[in-house]
């Protein structure tokens, strides 16, 4: 990978930093600036304390973001102005010598023999660098420990992230401010949904305990210390985060207790019993509230500058301005008064999703009483716009948003489908666009608002070095996919470079909404679903299988790190190859059954199932593809013992029905469509072979019934998941079992 950049325009800084600071080297060790000891910490635990390096934190020479790291004898110095800037500034020099990666199925690092380095310098066009989406706290992180969130935080740090969402707590918040107003603790339980839901309960699209609540006193008081330890550790990297305010949601009892008229609130394309309960903004009890609320988070979790408030998500959008801008005035003043200094922030999801009903005024009456600057919208969606919807992009048809700071941002992934899919083109260089714009208006920031975690991780490397580029700067894809891989694996091999090159390239050249298998989805005897892996896929897979088998010494010579990393994502690459064939196989039964040929297409279902259950197997050794990680180790271990039945009906609920009263085809049911063992074994295979003895031999089989004693079973018992086998003949073992599967799946598909 080559150095991020060092142009003119930084000379004088590089050069500035190498005399100014190098004679106090001696004494950055001892720095007593906890912030550079913090960014140390991050760096010590990526490297395994194997590298010698310095951390200086200045904010002098640039007010964006930047770092400048260079090399003396045998230590790395960095000089940063931040902590999040000096660990990305480590992390590009790393990847630049193909040194090591951080990513959410491991990491690794190997110190190069040679660290000599010139000054280098990159300065960010952008103040903040912004991730999580409101839903990623359900699809993702609603079970997170402390150590997990340890985890992410590094994975930020090292990825240049200073602008998470920050919504731990907010309904323990609520309640006590609901509490002070005289609500009850029982008409508060009444309003509360289970952990995964509660994103949509706070977008005002759900409440009330049918989707797994109420949260339980345990379970708020755990929300509120992990929030004062999470909160604590984003002010020592420097993150600047954004925390939750009020959109005018509230519990419907609070009608019973204040002279007040609600709306009722819903989604617009699920079913009608979705509601929750909004306060009109022309109520001072709306204004009263907000402050309460902002006061109250400060009083628990300090000052702050940005607070999110979304009054409108996948709802109808009401059509006069005049209300609208009640809205948006009634908002930014209850966090005003509160905070004189803060800024309301909004995502931009809706203003592409529902632009017709934004258009015509809507959205400039929403922000016309907000001075400016104190409005940031996150623009969340511009692959949507670019390669889903097509519709142009927000900031051209909303003229720049008024003027007021804004974030280019994407969606990569929704539901936290595992699924291959996005252009790769758009998120290497997608923000260009925005750069080149008439409409560009004041662009402070860049992102990622990804609904599920812990996939595509490529994807999400790729976005993040865009981060610190100039803004006339364009990655050139097919070298950034061979110096990812080099940094992932620590090996060039010309073959299996190219082979991976070719698999991210036919995979990544398609944007599907919700990329799933049609095995996947209920009724799926009767299509196929949406995957983006196309004949280049399967040919470049099968080639890397036989590659691998015919060469084993590859990745016995990878380090343990390594093979980890290669391993997890090979398991990735022949599951996703088994899937398809999977759905070839399913072909042939529904072919089968409607030629009458009855016995075939049961033969062909005993060998879809065989196939299924070993994929499952598969993933059993993948370090993230796994039920019984989300289920067990973390909604059943997380929970205090009076919540865990329900907190692990509510994981299982999550990525199968998602609906609460689980009673008919509900539009969200497999929304989530997760390629995991356990899920697999225990949901989609049952399910599939019900449905087809039910249509082949007309053996009763209801569907929902099996669906909803799914999310009540109890929590499987944890699968050993051995990442990399322990010793070669393991290896070789793994390697061919990989190798028989995909060739028996291969076979069965093609099978007449």
């Amino acid at each position: 990978m080559r150095p991020f950049f060092s142009c003119h325009r930084n000379v004088f800084l590089a050069v500035l930093a190498v005399v100014f600071f190098l004679p106090c080297i001696g004494a950055w060790g001892q720095t007593s600036d906890s912030r550079a000891g913090e960014a140390k910490a991050v760096i010590d635990r990526f490297t395994r304390g194997t590298m010698n390096v310095t951390v200086e934190i200045s904010q002098e020479g640039s007010s964006r973001p930047y770092y400048t790291y260079f090399s003396q004898s045998d230590t790395l110095h960095i000089v940063a102005s931040s902590p999040v800037a000096a660990c990305h500034g480590f992390y590009r020099w790393a990847k630049s010598r193909h040194a090591g990666i951080s990513s959410w199925s491991g990491s690794r690092f190997s110190p190069p023999s040679d660290i000599s380095t010139p000054a280098t310098t990159a300065v960010s066009p952008f103040l903040h660098h912004q991730y999580f989406n409101v839903v990623t706290y359900g699809y993702t992180a609603p079970y997170w420990d402390a150590a997990r969130w340890d985890q992410e935080l590094d994975w930020m740090a090292l990825h240049g992230i200073d602008q998470p969402l920050m919504l731990i707590a907010q309904e323990a918040v609520f309640r006590e401010v609901f509490r002070d107003m005289g609500l009850t603790e029982e008409e508060l339980d009444a309003w509360e949904v289970g952990p995964a839901h509660l994103p949509w309960m706070r977008m005002g699209n759900i409440s009330g305990n049918s989707f797994d609540g109420p949260l339980g006193k345990e379970w708020h008081e755990q929300q509120m210390a992990l929030a004062r330890h999470v909160v604590d550790r984003m002010r020592r990297l420097g993150m600047d985060p954004i925390c939750p305010a009020f959109s005018g949601f509230v519990p419907p009892a609070l009608a019973s207790h204040y002279d007040v008229e609600l709306d009722t609130t819903g989604w617009d394309w699920v079913p009608n019993d979705c509601r929750n309960y909004r306060i009109r903004p022309d109520a001072p009890l709306f204004s009263e509230i907000g402050t309460r609320f902002i006061q109250c988070w400060e009083r628990h979790f300090g000052r702050h500058t940005y607070y999110l408030s979304d009054s409108f998500n996948e709802m109808q959008i009401p059509s006069d301005t005049s209300l609208m801008a009640l809205y948006g005035q009634a908002i930014y003043n209850s966090i005003r008064k509160a905070n004189p200094d803060a800024i309301w922030t909004m995502q931009g999801w809706t203003l592409g999703y529902q632009r017709q009903q934004w258009g015509n005024g809507i959205f400039q009456a929403l922000t016309r009483q907000v001075p400016p600057g104190k409005f940031y919208l996150l623009d969340m969606a511009t692959d949507y716009n670019c390669c889903f919807w097509k519709n142009s992009y927000n900031w051209d048809f909303y003229n720049a948003f008024g003027g007021q700071p804004w974030a280019w941002s994407v969606i990569p992934n929704m539901g936290g489908k595992t699924l291959l899919t996005g252009v790769l083109d758009h998120y290497a260089n997608g923000r260009l666009q925005a750069f080149l714009s008439p409409n560009r208006g004041h662009l402070i920031g860049y992102g990622m608002a990804p609904e599920g975690l812990e996939n595509n991780e490529l994807l999400y490397e790729l976005l993040t070095d865009g981060g610190y580029l100039p803004e006339d700067a364009a990655i050139d894809t097919d070298q950034w996919l061979d110096d990812y891989l080099h940094s992932r694996y620590g090996l060039s091999q010309p073959r299996l470079i190219h082979l991976y090159r070719q698999l991210y390239r036919s995979a990544y050249s398609h944007f599907h909404d919700h990329p799933q298998f049609g095995w996947q989805v209920r009724n799926n005897i009767t299509g196929h679903g949406a995957t983006g892996l196309d004949s280049a896929f399967y040919s470049h897979a099968e080639q890397l299988c036989r590659f691998i088998w015919l060469s084993p010494h590859i990745i016995c010579a990878l380090d343990s790190a390594a093979r980890d990393l290669y391993l997890a994502d090979y398991i990735e690459v022949a599951a996703l190859y088994v899937g398809g064939m999977i759905e070839v196989i399913n072909d042939r039964i529904r072919e089968y059954d409607e030629q009458g040929q009855k016995e075939l297409a049961l033969q062909k279902l005993d060998t879809l199932s065989a196939i299924m259950l070993q994929l499952d197997d598969l993933l059993s050794h993948h370090p993230l593809h796994r039920l019984d990680r989300w289920e067990y180790d973390m909604a059943y271990l997380n929970s205090a013992p009076s919540q865990q039945k329900r907190n692990v009906a509510n994981a299982r609920r999550l990525v199968s029905v998602w609906y609460g009263t689980h009673t008919h085809d509900e539009p969200v049911n497999d929304y989530s469509c997760r390629l995991w063992s356990g899920l697999i074994r225990d949901y989609y295979l049952p399910r599939l072979q019900g449905t087809w003895r039910q249509q082949i031999e007309g053996t009763p089989f209801n569907q929902i019934d099996f669906e909803n004693h799914f999310v009540a079973a109890a929590p499987s018992a944890p699968r050993a998941s051995h990442r990399a086998p322990a010793d070669i003949e393991g290896l070789y073992h793994f390697l061919h079992s990989v190798h028989s599967l995909m060739e028996r799946a291969r076979q069965a598909a093609q099978a007449s």
